[in-house]
């Protein structure tokens, strides 16, 4: 068997050649990651240990006249595909580039079950069968006999500094963002700076951070089916720091006609990446920001993606004894709960396996600090970088560049450092985000605001309705009426149900993201969009 084929279809694809035997190292992402990743090399070979040095954003092939060493970075910021033996062995950085040249690939079972409870395929494993990815921080070599190797470089790991003191947490936090931003910043050069401003922390972070730097060639934007008590707040935001604010409305009319759409369907078959549910928060936004010219076409997107916030479950930490059984329930219980009935995805051997290889690899011993990793990891690595993160293929699908200043290396390694009690929720986070806003506007934003009924009333009703069995009714109840008046207007992108059966299927357990979830799998999301149906693979 010959050493797979590169099949590369971005053109920002940059080659070096980096021996007298014909090797070359291809780099897609951040420029000087080039310089990086070539100083790094060491007789022929890139280390986990020179890897977890290089800052910014990539991937990369290493190829050699018996190797192929295919390499994402710790985010996956750009899949990698590969199959190896049978009737196709390739590379490539677009899924459907092998799929759709083999003609003949069959939808993966366990995948597209997993998919319809998760939104994304764990692991190596993608929504085709024999069509594997490389995973988040992770460097994968393929021999010309087809042997394959496997190493990661990078994941959440803390340091046992444990840091805990404000004043510490505030500086160590400060000086990792300011030497990632800095970097950004000079990547940006003067270009327009585009971000998606919410009512949250993260976007409100780096607002404030350009700010501070005095780059003024930028624009914040919002978006939503109204001037919602969210977008009233960023608006606030943008004014309090005299920086460009734009909203677009949402309609249901514009959204259902954009949605059907033949060039959507373009959208969603990239967005995919093989693996993840097209993330469709802004998509709408950003077509019409490039649609009326509101911004440069050269612009860079900075969403407020960011290392902190990973955990849940955090009341786990408080336990005594963890066995290892419980943090995999956690893990399921937390991350596949998309559909009404979860109980076949629970049940799964292979992903079962793969849980159980993944708390292998991270030693899972009970410790506090070993539930904080399970916890944070496994969604860090699944979640975050196929699903969150994958957003950024919206922004590239519309011809932008991006960059997540708040997930590379230092802002990624100072979190690291940081005392459990920390970590553990956004608490400080959220403490740090208001200090650094007051002192770049001069006034404080409260978002969170006491209501009128207290925490101690809520828990009240709560206990009430939970001894009589009414509770989790009663929360159902409210997650479908709250998913039918959706202030994003996000119900709008759902096209199989009727409102009445949206609401039925939400008021039985199921969530938005499964109904997106079950119409992207059978081809009925956008009429125009045949991924696994007619001619397109075997079901």
């Amino acid at each position: 068997m010959d050493v797979p084929a590169l099949v590369l279809t971005r053109p920002q694809w940059r080659s070096h050649a980096v021996g007298l035997q014909g090797e070359t190292l291809w780099v897609l992402g951040d420029k000087h990651c080039d310089e990086q990743l070539l100083g790094s090399l060491d007789q022929g070979v890139l280390t986990p240990y020179a890897l977890q040095q290089v800052t910014g954003h990539f991937a990369a092939i290493l190829q050699t006249s018996g190797t192929v060493a295919l390499i994402a970075d710790a985010i996956r910021s750009f899949p990698l595909f590969y199959t190896v033996g049978g009737s196709s062995t390739s590379v490539s950085d677009d899924a459907l580039s092998i799929v759709g040249a083999a003609r003949n690939y069959e939808a993966d079972y366990d995948s597209r079950l997993e998919f319809r409870h998760s939104g994304y395929v764990s692991g190596e494993n993608t929504l085709y069968a024999g069509l594997k990815q490389v995973q988040a921080g992770e460097t994968l070599t393929i021999k010309a006999g087809g042997e394959i190797s496997r190493q990661f470089f990078r994941s959440i790991q803390y340091s046992g500094r444990n840091i805990e003191e404000n004043t510490a947490l505030d500086k160590h936090f400060s000086h990792a963002l300011d030497v990632s931003m800095q970097r950004f910043l000079e990547k940006a050069d003067g270009r327009q700076v585009v971000v998606p401003l919410s009512g949250g922390l993260d976007s409100r972070l780096l607002s404030v951070h350009l700010k501070e730097a005095g780059y003024t060639n930028m624009v914040n934007y919002t978006y939503g089916s109204a001037r919602t008590r969210e977008v009233l707040i960023s608006e606030e935001v943008a004014a309090a720091l005299d920086q460009p604010w734009l909203f677009c409305q949402y309609g249901e009319e514009d959204i259902r006609s954009a949605w059907d759409a033949p060039e959507t369907a373009e959208f969603i078959k990239f967005a995919h990446a093989g693996a993840s549910l097209p993330h469709i928060q802004d998509w709408y936004a950003v077509r019409w920001l490039k649609r009326n010219r509101l911004v440069d076409q050269d612009a860079i997107f900075l969403p407020g993606h960011t290392i902190v916030g990973n955990m849940h479950d955090e009341h786990v930490l408080n336990d005594p004894n963890v066995p290892r059984q419980n943090i995999k329930k956690l893990l399921l219980d937390h991350h596949y709960s998309l559909q009404p009935d979860n109980v076949p995805i629970r049940v799964n051997k292979r992903l079962n396996t793969a849980l159980d290889a993944f708390l292998d690899g991270i030693s899972y011993d009970g410790s506090v600090e070993s539930r904080l990793t399970a916890l944070e990891s496994w969604n860090f690595r699944e979640r975050q970088t196929k699903y969150i993160n994958n957003s950024i293929r919206n922004y590239e699908h519309f011809g932008f560049d991006w960059a997540l200043p708040m997930l590379d290396r230092e802002v990624y390694l100072a979190w690291g450092d940081f005392h459990p009690d920390v970590t553990r929720n956004r608490n400080w986070y959220e403490g740090y985000v208001n200090r650094r806003y007051a002192n770049a506007t001069g006034t404080d934003l409260r978002i969170f605001a006491p209501t009128d009924i207290s925490a101690g009333k809520r828990n009240a009703v709560k206990s009430v309705l939970r001894r009589t069995g009414l509770l989790r009714l009663a929360e159902r109840t409210l997650a479908a009426r709250a998913v039918q008046n959706h202030p994003m207007g996000f119900h709008w992108f759902t096209t199989a149900k009727n409102p009445k059966e949206l609401y039925r299927f939400t008021r039985s357990g199921g969530n938005l993201l499964g109904a997106y979830a079950d119409e992207f799998l059978t081809d009925t999301w956008n009429s125009h969009c045949k991924l696994f149906t007619e001619d397109s693979i075997v079901q």
